[in-house]
């Protein structure tokens, strides 16, 4: 059954999708069915991992097999980003989100986690109880080699060390590229930038069969018409920084009328970023901490849902694909749980009354330090 996304009473962006978007609607299964988490599972078996992390046991939850297509590529709304997933807890990790019913794992080669990730997705396929056509695998192209001559280079290193003969989705990291400076070894801002040159190389590799298709990261709106513009092989995905203080409705708006998903890292305004931004400086957050939201968490009452629920389920209402992190299982497993309920449109307006506009995003020049300078850099300045 194929359900056009319906933005009408859900939310004030209220657009109409484009034609080739959709979001397709298969079976809807507990977690006890053919693939679905097991009460007595151990991810941290053979003395991986923390075992004080080790997985509670889960009560049965609710899966859903939801993708949106665009044209014939079908991409999991649910999936599990792998950012600051160290190599202790990736095998366990990636296995046990498969467990749960998670088939999307998104994947960059500036994570450092791509051979622990390959390593972990061959066992399972060796051992049968995956198929590599099961699951949805993302890269990015990362901005220290915006040339199109590096591209043939990173995507072998995707291929040899994810150890798969294909990605499904490959995207632009960052918009602007950078260079190494010979004598202080530091990147700087890369002046000749060329975001056509770089389409058309990854394109070829779509041709060759492997990548399945092209998509760009953090990339603003300008950029994205001009892609579209030039490119004999259109994106079929846009991932950008979501969550409640930082909803991007024109962004998100313009995406979707093109026929381009929308995939949001970062969906519970990320902690770990919060983390390493005050380890590295001592800073304060000033966008805050959507989790502790007062209103967030009064709607997780009313639902008895954590706020990651809530935050969730907010943007999979919106026909947004999420990629929530987390190397702990019974987070791993909470954060899953949210097809078993649904906000109503009182819900939507209070929470889209959070949005902050350009304060409430995270990953600005703070994370993509010295590109605030490149007439590329995609953020509104603030």
């Amino acid at each position: 059954m194929f359900l056009t996304v319906n933005w009408t009473g859900v939310s004030t962006l209220c657009v109409r999708v484009h034609s080739r978007v959709s979001i397709v609607r298969r079976c809807v299964a507990t977690s006890t069915s053919k693939r679905g988490i097991l009460d007595k599972i151990n991810p941290f078996k053979d003395g991986k991992g923390d075992a004080g992390t080790a997985a509670k046991a889960c009560p049965p939850i609710k899966c859903c097999d939801d993708v949106v297509k665009v044209g014939a590529v079908e991409i999991p709304m649910f999936g599990y980003g792998t950012w600051q997933l160290y190599p202790p807890y990736v095998e366990s990790s990636i296995e046990y989100a498969l467990d749960i019913g998670i088939r999307h794992i998104d994947t960059s080669i500036t994570f450092t986690n791509l051979q622990d990730i390959g390593t972990a997705l061959q066992k399972l396929f060796k051992c049968g109880k995956y198929r590599r056509d099961e699951i949805f695998l993302s890269g990015k192209l990362p901005y220290y080699s915006m040339k199109p001559e590096e591209i043939p280079r990173i995507i072998s290193q995707y291929l040899e060390q994810l150890k798969v003969d294909y990605l499904d989705l490959f995207m632009i990291h960052y918009p602007v590229g950078v260079v190494e400076d010979k004598c202080s070894g530091e990147y700087l801002p890369d002046p000749a930038t060329d975001h056509i040159a770089v389409w058309k190389e990854m394109e070829g590799f779509v041709s060759r069969g492997c990548i399945k298709s092209l998509g760009l990261s953090n990339f603003n709106i300008c950029q994205i018409q001009k892609i579209l513009e030039n490119a004999s092989i259109k994106p079929v995905n846009l991932q950008t920084e979501l969550h409640v203080y930082n909803q991007e409705c024109d962004l998100v708006k313009f995406a979707c009328g093109c026929g381009i998903s929308v995939t949001a890292y970062a969906p519970l305004g990320s902690p770990g970023l919060i983390q390493h931004l005050f380890e590295i400086s001592g800073g304060d957050n000033c966008v805050g901490y959507p989790l502790g939201n007062f209103s967030v968490e009064r709607i997780g009452r009313k639902y008895r849902k954590t706020s990651a629920n809530i935050l969730l389920r907010f943007l999979l209402k919106k026909g947004i694909i999420v990629i929530p992190k987390s190397e702990k299982p019974d987070r791993i497993c909470s954060n899953f749980n949210v097809f078993d309920f649904e906000l109503d449109s009182c819900d939507m307006e209070e929470l889209e009354a959070l949005d902050k506009g350009k304060y409430g995003k995270m990953f600005t020049n703070n994370v993509w330090q010295g590109t605030d300078k490149h007439p590329e850099y995609p953020f509104e300045k603030t």
